[in-house]
């Protein structure tokens, strides 16, 4: 439409003006979520932080303020809406909630530690979890994926799902996922999960957690509650013994190192992987 058709519309009050670039019909009411239709619209971002977890129904949250997430360097003339910008849009993953553009679930629940108090955020992850929108291990990838980029903010976030136990509340499987995405993440291949190693006669020496065989490096996770123990103990090293002498390399990660120091595992596993070459350089 030409400038004068939009100006004669808005003249004759059959629009209303809803945002830069935004207009409603004036035939329909005014709403909650028309207004953060609108913000969204108007800043070319998408809704989050309070108004996304209302979008996904996460108990405790109603569509009260209007809160929208931007890329960093955009800077859109807000009025009426909260503003938020991010260096890391493209974790914010998208999608759809009662035809509004929102932020995922994961990225909502972090994005909403740096505005509200400890007590809610505890709250919200309990309704998250007792909802099913999420696995505990889910909001853990959540963390490490956004500290491995450098977000800053993540500590609340940090403290309030340590206090739920740590690795003791992930089982070794879902750890064992967890690490192979983070690694696919950085750009790595997937490894292969439960690797089963044999020597040249063909008898098992060891199944490791993950492996890149054609690389022979195998990756061991290991936890208090899974290798605290005296059969561990023992066993453990002779396993690791034994792969180090038919030309394998075990890497040994912890929960702190995933959760701590995601860059410093994956750049550990890129270098390995790397041609000789690249890697003496």
């Amino acid at each position: 439409m030409t400038v004068d058709q939009v100006a004669w519309r808005l003249k004759t009050g059959r629009w209303v003006r809803a945002g830069k670039g935004v207009y409603r019909n004036a035939a329909s009411a005014s709403t909650p979520l028309s207004r953060l239709l609108a913000a969204c619209l108007a800043s070319g971002g998408v809704a989050s932080h309070r108004s996304a977890a209302a979008l996904h129904g996460i108990d405790g949250y109603r569509l009260d303020r209007i809160e929208v997430v931007v890329p960093w360097k955009r800077t859109p003339v807000t009025k009426g809406y909260e503003l938020h910008r991010t260096t890391q849009m493209s974790l914010t993953r998208p999608v759809t909630r009662n035809d509004i553009l929102c932020t995922w679930v994961g990225r909502t629940v972090l994005d909403l530690a740096s505005v509200v108090s400890r007590d809610r955020l505890e709250h919200t992850i309990d309704a998250v979890l007792r909802q099913g929108l999420l696995r505990l291990e889910d909001l853990y990838a959540v963390l490490v994926s956004h500290s491995r980029h450098g977000r800053t903010g993540c500590g609340p976030f940090r403290d309030a799902l340590e206090e739920r136990r740590g690795d003791d509340a992930v089982p070794l499987s879902a750890w064992s996922r967890m690490v192979s995405d983070l690694l696919v993440d950085y750009g790595l291949k997937r490894p292969v999960f439960e690797h089963r190693v044999c020597d040249p006669s063909g008898e098992l020496l060891a199944q490791v957690d993950l492996a890149y065989p054609d690389h022979r490096v195998a990756i061991e996770l290991d936890s208090k509650r899974w290798h605290l123990n005296s059969v561990s103990f023992e066993r453990d090293p002779r396993r690791r013994n034994a792969l180090t002498v038919i030309g394998w390399t075990v890497l040994t990660f912890t929960w702190s190192d995933y959760v701590d120091r995601p860059n410093q595992l994956c750049n550990t596993v890129a270098g390995l992987l790397a041609p000789a070459g690249r890697r003496a350089s």
